[in-house]
């Protein structure tokens, strides 16, 4: 049967009941996949860990670039991958501050009793790379995954094709199977092995140790911070020009304020002074007014009283000359 049948035969059907709803351990995980057609193709050389399955990157690739362009392409190191797809590329670089859809390898058809989680590698997470997903996978999903890389460091970073990406951990729901319904002869037993903790990784001990197969030593950084710590520079050189410019206005508008002033009061005294020589002025003009009309009323009073004595005599002189 092939692993589309069994999964077909069994996805409502639990073929290892007596298997405890939990997280699955790797020798359990191995009888699922063999029994249930979980996992398309499988390599069993992956389950290297107690709890978890390492799964490899291959298949469509998408990002925009630096240029803003959209790039897309088939990432694999298959040969054959060339005559079934246009454009075919055997790694993907991962630029500062940017994300990245990668395609997963291998189909997934998670039975209805069993979910599925995945993370990145240990390398990638303390490289600062971040999966951009749940990341739960539902019971009941078939087919193949895409998941979002984030770089969200200074540093370029490159996956090649068929290189191990994440880690799958499968969880058993609390399920029931229906009880006229019978486990198919063709099963196997489960395997009850666990496998030990790898010993290459317990020589890890301290967060240097890490950063170490990660990076090659010292931690990534974010391509953020030095953006964020030039536009603060920035930031403060504009205060202080605003500041120097903010106290040269000052001064110069308190030398305007002061300059402005002093017209205004060179102006005040300068009309002060304008109407006080005007009212001397027309003070002195009635005075000199007033002595040419006093002295034309003299002027006219003295003639007018001559040629009246005059007539007076004249006019005696006539009376007389009348009478004798």
């Amino acid at each position: 049967m092939t692993a589309a049948e069994r999964y077909d035969t069994l996805k409502l059907h639990d073929p290892y009941s007596e298997v405890p709803s939990a997280l699955l351990h790797a020798g359990h995980v191995a009888s699922y996949v063999v029994a249930c057609g979980m996992v398309e193709p499988f390599e069993r050389e992956q389950l290297t860990k107690p709890a978890t399955y390492l799964v490899r990157v291959e298949g469509d690739c998408r990002y925009v670039d630096e240029t803003g362009a959209t790039v897309r392409f088939y990432l694999s190191n298959d040969p054959a991958a060339k005559g079934r797809h246009l454009q075919v590329r055997d790694h993907v670089r991962l630029a500062p501050n940017s994300v990245c859809f990668l395609t997963l390898a291998p189909e997934f058809r998670l039975p209805a009793y069993i979910g599925a989680r995945f993370n990145l590698l240990i390398r990638d997470v303390y490289r600062g790379l971040l999966v951009g997903t749940g990341p739960l996978v539902d019971p009941g999903f078939s087919g193949r995954l895409s998941i979002p890389i984030h770089n969200f460091t200074s540093r370029e970073y490159f996956i090649s094709a068929g290189e191990g990406l994440v880690y799958f951990e499968f969880t058993k729901l609390s399920w029931s199977n229906d009880r006229e319904e019978r486990t198919p002869d063709w099963v196997p037993a489960p395997i009850h092995v666990q496998p030990p903790f790898p010993k290459s990784k317990a020589r890890r001990r301290t967060i240097d140790d890490y950063l170490a197969d990660a990076t090659g030593g010292g931690p990534p950084a974010s391509s953020l911070g030095s953006t964020l710590y030039a536009a603060e520079q920035q930031n403060t050189r504009t205060r202080r020009l605003i500041t120097a410019i903010g106290i040269g206005g000052i001064v110069a508008a308190a030398g305007l304020v002061l300059t402005s002033w002093s017209l205004y009061s060179s102006a005040q005294q300068f009309t002060s002074a304008a109407q006080t020589e005007l009212r001397q002025e027309r003070q002195r003009s009635n005075e000199r007014i007033e002595a040419i009309e006093r002295r034309l009323k003299v002027a006219e009073q003295l003639p007018a009283s001559g040629q009246t004595r005059v007539g007076g005599v004249r006019r005696e002189q006539r009376v007389r000359r009348v009478t004798k």
